[in-house]
């Protein structure tokens, strides 16, 4: 009722301008039923009722019913406000031609509203009038640049994203910029909208031109980068932004975006390098102290890490965080009973889960069966919504804690509820296999790929296993190049097709796939798979040194410490 009403109100003022009806108290008394004309609609209450219509049709999300009445009130009405209320409709809905004679109205009503200007502009473009937009647009960008050159190319730049025709938007940008060949953020501009409508070798040359004539546009630096990570080039993208922290050391976002993508490229000492500058930079960086906790926790200096997790604390800040990274210390110092005591402190929403899930984990090194259970049953009681996740982490707390067999029943046990979910089925796959049981794996996989027969995880899954497991390569080699064709670029099904190469006995094919692998993802499994290839082939010195530098990352790691007993390293 109160929406009604404030709906209404704000009809009445738009429309009646405050009139009120004045009842004359000396006026003589009316008969009971007096007898009338036949009253008709003024036109004003016409309007009214339309507009009423309009907005209780947009708040019931009946887009269509409240256009074709905001459309019939701006016809009529002088005011701007319904005009622009009316236009913006019709330009969410994508409705053109409305869009475009609603503009007008409103451009008509209030000349001098830039917002009324630029949604004509947009308009126009929409129903491919780009000459005629061309005068607004260029009015547009000349207004927004009064204060801020970059804003006018931003603004132009943000209109014509809202163009469905990429391409049409992309040509009218570069008449601008082809207008004004020495601006920075015409180039840069026209490069972004060029990256947008997948013309990424324009948007780089045009990217360069802008860097050329203002090196420290940093907005530059990080799209320049950006696309070529999607070209797959680290090494240029790395190169660019250290360029670009060089030309400008005291940019935050730049030094914080190189630092990551080191930490993605696994150079984590020069990742290191860079949080501690920021943080030098400016001590009350929170951000950098995390990083710098989390990267010390990666190379197992634990010490360090906890330093600067309790300092977390000390200011806090990032509370869960903190507690949450300080228990994963103490579960890898092998002090379970104080990993449980730092989890136990989280009560922040975003954190609490895992928390639980990691005490879930603690609870399969310590107690028994039923103390876990229970644990989790807990959990899925008061989170119905992840019950599938909880059952997945629980199998995976009792598979960290070497008990396989209770990991297999309890995914067995949640399938009787949530049959053929592809996640149940591909973990209890995986439990299967450390079982023994790899007539369930194959079964489960393949259910996987009768409802789904491009799920690349599971042809690889299958794949591997039987490469591994098994003697019937060939099949094998069959399932992993399904795998292959659809996941070109995953380290874990080239790690595979090297493995099934190997069994096969092309050493060389199966290098190239292995060190193909390794350089997306030096994982033990697949460090370990390369080494004991590399060792087969008489490669023996480098394969020694590929272990040695996986095992100091993964000290605990079973592959790696079979390798051990199975060469003498």
């Amino acid at each position: 009722m109160n929406r009604l009403l404030k709906t209404f109100s704000f009809c009445i003022l738009l429309l009646l301008g405050g009139c009120a009806t004045v009842v004359d108290a000396q006026a003589p008394p009316q008969p009971e039923f007096p007898i009338q004309p036949t009253l008709r609609p003024s036109p004003r209450a016409e309007l009214l009722y339309q507009l009423m219509v309009a907005e209780l049709a947009g708040k019931r999300e009946q887009l269509d019913v409240a256009l074709n009445n905001y459309r019939q009130v701006a016809a009529t009405s002088a005011d701007p406000r319904i005009a622009e209320r009316a236009t913006m409709l019709a330009l969410l809905v994508k409705n053109d031609p409305a869009a475009l004679e609603l503009a007008q109205r409103w451009h008509a009503l209030a000349p001098a509203n830039d917002q009324a200007r630029q949604a004509l502009a947009l308009a126009l473009l929409r129903n491919r009038r780009v000459d005629e937009a061309a005068e607004y647009l260029e009015t547009v960008r000349r207004l927004a640049s009064v204060k801020d050159k970059q804003q006018g190319y931003a603004t132009l730049a943000s209109l014509l994203t809202q163009v469905d025709d990429k391409q049409a938007g992309l040509r009218v940008m570069r008449q601008f910029r082809d207008q004004n060949p020495r601006s920075a953020f015409a180039q840069y501009y026209y490069g972004l909208l060029a990256a947008a409508s997948g013309e990424q070798e324009q948007a780089l040359s045009s990217l360069n031109l802008a860097l050329a004539r203002n090196p420290k546009l940093t907005s530059a630096h990080q799209l320049r980068a950006r696309l070529l990570l999607d070209q797959g080039d680290n090494q240029a993208a790395l190169a660019e932004l250290a360029k670009a922290v060089a030309a400008l050391p005291r940019d935050r976002d730049l030094r914080m975006n190189y630092a990551r993508l080191l930490i993605n490229t696994d150079q984590l000492d020069k990742a290191r390098r860079q949080f501690a500058i920021l943080l030098n930079q400016n001590p009350k960086d929170n951000e950098s102290v995390y990083a710098l906790g989390l990267l010390a926790a990666e190379t197992r200096q634990f010490d360090l890490a906890e330093s600067y997790f309790l300092e977390l604390i000390k200011r806090n800040t990032r509370l869960g965080d903190a507690y949450f990274e300080l228990g994963r210390i103490e579960e890898q110092r092998g002090n379970d009973a104080k990993a449980r005591e730092w989890y136990e402190r989280i009560k922040s929403e975003d954190r609490y889960l895992n928390a639980q899930m990691r005490m879930g984990v603690v609870l399969a090194k310590t107690a028994d069966a039923a103390a876990v259970a229970q644990h989790f049953d807990t959990l899925r009681g008061s989170n119905p919504q992840s019950t599938v996740n909880l059952y997945l982490a629980e199998a995976e707390a009792l598979r960290e804690a070497n008990r396989h067999q209770e990991s297999f029943d309890t995914l067995d046990q949640a399938l009787q509820s949530h049959a053929n979910d592809k996640d149940l089925l591909y973990a209890r796959a995986l439990a299967a296999e450390r079982i023994n049981r790899l007539d369930v794996l194959e079964r489960d996989l393949l259910t996987i790929l009768a409802s789904d027969p491009k799920n690349g995880q599971a042809l690889n899954a299958l794949g591997y296993t039987l490469a591994d497991r098994t003697e019937r390569y060939q099949d094998a080699l069959g399932y992993i190049q399904q795998a292959l064709a659809l996941l070109p670029d995953d380290a874990a099904v080239l790690d595979s097709m090297g493995w099934v190469q190997y069994r096969l006995g092309n050493h060389a094919k199966a290098l190239d796939y292995l060190r193909k692998a390794y350089r997306l993802n030096a994982d033990a499994e697949i460090a370990g798979h390369l080494s004991e290839v590399l060792w087969a082939s008489g490669q023996r010195d480098e394969a020694k040194r590929i272990w040695r530098a996986a095992l100091s990352k993964q000290p605990d790691s079973r592959e790696l410490l079979e390798l051990q007993q199975r060469f003498g390293w």
